[in-house]
């Protein structure tokens, strides 16, 4: 019995010996991170530099800059790495280890302060911490160059693109943009900022480029572009140039796309840019049926055309389609029509997401846009107006002259919603496709919650063409009128809903009715825009009377939204305190 008891506390002891050493042999085992310390968030720094920066009578073929880390090798170095002034061909940069190097290919200009600016390139090779706005100057004569140039950039783009230079040529023809690199070149900022230093006194023309293609010239109709006729004689430093950074418009009317089937007898074409109402006479001929003649309408988006053909067949055909602009020949264009017979009921109005949130003012006509355009007379016995007691109303229809808008008259009541009610063929477009059922519903606002505008403008110059915006709070343009004859002149935009109101005038420098951009084909600059500061705000039951200086030294962020101009509607003016008409040379709507 004792022998078996001392086995057994043997054993236990036996087990309790392992287990410590196991325990003790597995911690000993486990392998953990070291700490390390903290991150490093320090930029590379320079340990030396051979020759050292900024040195003059400058004549080697090779730059070595020693860093006291590790950096990244760049990826590009054409694209991340800026010479001023240009270097062709351009340099080898290699980076080894801690160790940037530039092999210079080729004779360097005499007496001349060269810049090397790396921007945000240098970063060290394991936290990527930047070096920023590295640059290496130095020159090959016995002193570097001092100058400035200093300035910013406006633009009617959303931003300053980030590839955005400012770009200075010695050369005095305006080819050399489009050819070759700058002589010197500097990055502007994203505030459009930009400050270009160590420069030469001498004659220069100088540009603003969003290079897409990363060539420091221009070549791409894509690429965003500033510049002014001046020379700029350059013999101190420069530091309130300005410019305006814009995308250029195409001088040449093109077709950008179009429908490539007729359907419903329609066919939508897409141009490369706004169609002036007033200049631009789009025609359109079929080169292998000469009884059928298209008809062309300008749609509300600017660059859009609705083509319509009255007398075509349901069968299918191919046509080819000759384009003409004021007769000059644009494109052909070879289509197909659908073989279904397309004269089925179609939906005239199609805004449904404005047509479910639809206000009126109580003394004011519902207005409504249709998809299709329309001449046949309008069947108002197959179109009702009911109030919220099903109630049938006695009401008034007419169509612009756009043969696309419909307003709708009614005695309404401030407080009631209504519903109006096209049954089928109440209304049929030109090519014989008719309207839907459709139902749509709208309240309406008593005259108490609106206010009556006025604006009068007082313009630059006589005799000269500018165009009025009307915005709403939201940016959504609600009238759009030309101005000419007179530098004071009084619009009357009668009853709006009480809210917060802004103004835009264009400098419609071609009297064509739209905003245009500049050219550096034909060297014009955009059309000015000038923005009024202050909101224009109206009250409810309260007559609104604004004076606006037109100014168009204040620089504006964008360019104007399009819009149609439009025709006021007779009898429509609701009562107020300005009924006066304006004389017929004061504004001028189409």
């Amino acid at each position: 019995m004792y022998q078996h008891n001392s086995i057994k506390k043997y054993r236990f002891r036996y087990y309790v010996v392992l287990l410590i050493h196991c325990l003790i042999v597995f911690s000993c085992a486990q392998i953990s991170a070291p700490t390390g310390g903290k991150k490093d968030t320090n930029p590379p720094e320079i340990a030396s530099s051979n020759p050292i920066n900024y040195t003059t009578n400058f004549h080697q073929k090779q730059i070595k800059i020693e860093f006291n880390e590790w950096i990244e090798p760049l990826t590009n170095p054409k694209t991340q790495v800026i010479i001023s002034p240009n270097v062709e061909p351009f340099p080898k940069i290699d980076i080894a280890r801690n160790e940037l190097s530039i092999q210079l290919k080729d004779s360097l200009q005499p007496n001349t302060t060269y810049s090397i600016f790396f921007g945000d390139n240098i970063k060290d090779n394991n936290e990527g911490n930047t070096f920023p706005n590295f640059k290496y100057i130095f020159s090959t004569g016995p002193f570097i160059d001092s100058l400035k140039v200093k300035g910013s950039i406006n633009t009617s783009l959303d931003k300053i693109p980030d590839n955005t230079y400012l770009l200075l040529y010695k050369e005095k023809e305006d080819s050399a943009f489009i050819k070759k690199r700058p002589f010197y070149i500097t990055k502007v900022e994203a505030d459009g900022s930009f400050s270009l230093e160590n420069v030469k006194e001498g004659d220069y023309r100088i540009y603003a480029l969003s290079d897409k293609n990363n060539n420091y010239y221009y070549d791409l109709p894509t690429e965003a572009i500033g510049f002014t006729d001046s020379i700029f004689h350059i013999k101190s430093s420069l530091d309130t140039l300005s410019f305006q950074l814009f995308l250029p418009e195409d001088s040449t009317l093109r077709i950008f796309d179009f429908d490539r089937t007729i359907k419903g007898g329609i066919l939508h074409v897409t141009f490369n840019k706004e169609l002036s109402f007033n200049k631009d006479e789009i025609t359109i001929d079929i080169l292998e049926n000469k009884e059928i003649s298209p008809i062309a309408f300008q749609e509300k988006e600017p660059k859009k055309m609705a083509v319509y053909f009255p007398k075509l067949k349901a069968d299918t055909n191919s046509f080819t389609l000759i384009i003409k602009n004021n007769n000059k020949f644009v494109d052909t264009l070879r289509v197909r029509s659908e073989s279904k017979n397309y004269k089925t009921p179609v939906p005239f109005f199609n805004d449904t997401t404005a047509y479910k949130s639809l206000n009126v003012i109580e003394s004011k006509p519902l207005k409504l846009i249709a998809s299709y355009y329309s001449l046949e007379k309008i069947d108002t016995t197959k179109i009702e107006i009911t109030d919220t007691s099903n109630a049938k109303i006695p009401f008034k229809v007419s169509r612009d002259e756009d043969l696309q808008t419909y307003f709708f008259a009614a005695a309404w009541q401030a407080g009631m919603k209504y519903k109006l009610t096209l049954s089928d063929s109440a209304l049929s477009d030109l090519t014989g496709n008719y309207s839907k059922n459709q139902k749509i519903s709208f309240s309406v606002t008593s005259i108490k919650k609106a206010g009556n505008l006025l604006i009068t403008y007082e313009l630059p110059q006589k005799n000269h063409n500018y165009i009025a915006i009307l915005k709403d709070n939201a940016g959504k343009v609600l009238d759009k009128q030309i101005l000419r004859d007179s530098q004071a002149l009084k619009i009357d935009y009668g009853l709006q809903f009480a809210g917060t109101y802004s103004v835009e005038v264009i400098d419609d420098v071609n009297k064509n009715g739209i905003w245009n951009s500049g050219s550096f084909a034909t060297k014009t600059l955009p059309e000015k825009i000038y923005k009024e500061l202050k909101p224009i705000i109206i009250k409810e039951n309260w007559d609104a009377e604004e004076i606006i200086k037109v100014d168009f030294s204040v620089k504006s962020s964008a360019a104007p939204k399009s819009l149609e101009l439009k025709k006021e509607i007779p009898g429509n003016k609701p009562a107020g305190k300005f009924m006066q008409e304006l004389p017929e040379n004061d504004s001028d709507k189409k």
